[in-house]
Parts: structure tokens; sequence; C-alpha cells
């Protein structure tokens, strides 16, 4: 099947500069492209490991661009920043795909966003071309092993079975009652995302839009978001302000029988 593609990040151009659509395929229009302005990262949007080099910092996400189409996107640092702000410029690389096709994946972004890696797609783009090609993806998910830790499992895993199995559980219940969640703390996204999506019905997965690897913002409306961030004072006051409920992984790691904090 043919997907939509779309490039964003920050480039000098003779219309505008700035964090913008730097390419995108023939099937993706005015409309699309302003909603998916809204959802895409921009400068010093990706969080860094602690002791991990800016250049390894990856970031996942999944959402809605209209009632009939869906975003996957990866995002990754790029070049120097070449307005002056310093530090490297944030490039997401992103498949805009059709209800009806995401429906042969039965909805299931992360065996969506593995597939299209494996095929060559959502990779840091080598150029700034406005006018891209379609992606050409198999109409169902290509047969991989499940991730311990990341697309390759180039790291050991953080998080114990048992961990990543109960904190997969407890975001698909909390999904159910309406909340939104975070989960805080050392953890790879990649494995909980895939357990929290098997356990999930297609129509459940296709609400459940997903951030990892960014640093939160009011402005992206994820309902299950990361941070590599211990669970802080602070940050439990912001996200109670938010009224994002937190699941702490160091709690879960050490409670026998952990519970989310409400």
């Amino acid at each position: 099947m043919q997907v939509d593609q779309v490039t964003y990040g920050s480039v000098k151009r003779h219309r505008m500069n700035g964090y913008q659509i730097i390419g995108k395929s023939e099937g993706v229009d005015l409309t699309m492209s302003s909603t998916f302005c809204q959802w895409a990262p921009s400068h010093n949007s990706l969080e860094v490991g602690q002791g991990h080099a800016a250049l390894d910092a990856w970031g996942l996400s999944y959402f809605p661009l209209s009632e009939f189409h869906f975003v996957v996107g990866r995002s990754v640092h790029g070049g120097p920043e070449y307005s002056g702000r310093g530090g490297l410029s944030v490039v997401t690389s992103a498949l805009v795909i059709s209800r009806k096709h995401l429906m042969g994946f039965e909805f299931h972004a992360i065996e969506l966003m593995r597939t299209a890696l494996a095929l060559g797609y959502l990779i840091l783009p080598i150029d700034h071309d406005e006018s891209l090609p379609q992606a050409a993806l198999p109409r169902r998910p290509l047969q991989l092993p499940p991730p311990k830790s990341d697309f390759i499992d180039s790291t050991p895993a953080k998080l114990p079975d048992h961990a990543v199995q109960w904190i997969a559980r407890e975001i698909c219940s909390l999904v159910r009652d309406g909340r939104k969640v975070m989960v805080a703390g050392h953890s790879d996204p990649l494995p909980i995302l895939t357990q929290m999506m098997d356990q999930m019905t297609p129509t459940e997965r296709s609400e459940a839009s997903f951030a990892c690897g960014l640093k939160m913002s009011s402005r992206r409306d994820f309902r299950i978001q990361f941070t590599q961030e211990k669970l802080s004072t602070r940050l439990h006051k912001e996200l109670e302000r938010s009224s994002i409920v937190p699941i702490d992984v160091a709690r879960v790691l050490v409670d026998s029988n952990p519970v989310s904090i409400h």
C-alpha cells in the first residue's frame, strides 16, 4: 500500500524561516499540514538521557491528524540549529496513514512503526526536498520479535519483564477510565507501548495517542506520555495541574503491590 510521508524541522527558506513542514507527499493537504505542525516537536523538545549523547536521542509519537488519517512519527536530532539559538535542530520523519490502511495493522501503531523502520522509513532525511514520494508498505505488519529495549535491542532492558507487564496493564486501565497518563522514570518505552497495544482493542488503539522521548508540552495533547525524569514533587504537581496521572517507575520496582499515584 502507498502511504504519505512528511518531514518537519528547522529550515531557512525564502517564504519563511524556522520550524515548518520540510517536505511532504502529494496526499498531505494544507489542513493536514497545519494540524501536523500543532503536534510536531520543535527546538529543544527531545529528552536526552543522563550519560547519553544528544545525537543518540529519539522520540516517537502517534496521534490523529483528522477523523480519517493518523500519524506515526520519529524525531531525532539533526544538524546544528541555524538560527543562533544553539544546540541541535529537531527533525521529525512521519507517515500519514488512512484509517482504512491502519485497519490492516489493527491500529497497532508500534507494529506499523517497526515495519516502517525495518523497510527504511522514519529515518533522518538526507536532504530538504519539498516533494516526497509516498512510502510503500505491506498491508500487514512484518513478523518481528517483541522488542526488549529499543528498535534493535541495542541496549540491555532497563526494566524486568514483570514491571513492563504491570505498567502496560496499568496504562490500559487508566486510559479506559478516561485518564491521561505519564510514565515517569528510567524505562524503555517501546516494550511497554507494545504490550499496552497488545492488550487494547483496535478501537482503543486508534484513540491511544502517545509520545515518548519528547518533553511534555501543553500544545501536544497526548493521552499517554513517557519521561525519563524521576517523579519529583515538582513534576507530580505539574502533572496534577494538567490532570495527568503519573505512574512512578521507581515505585513499581520496589513495591510488591505497586499502585499508580493519583
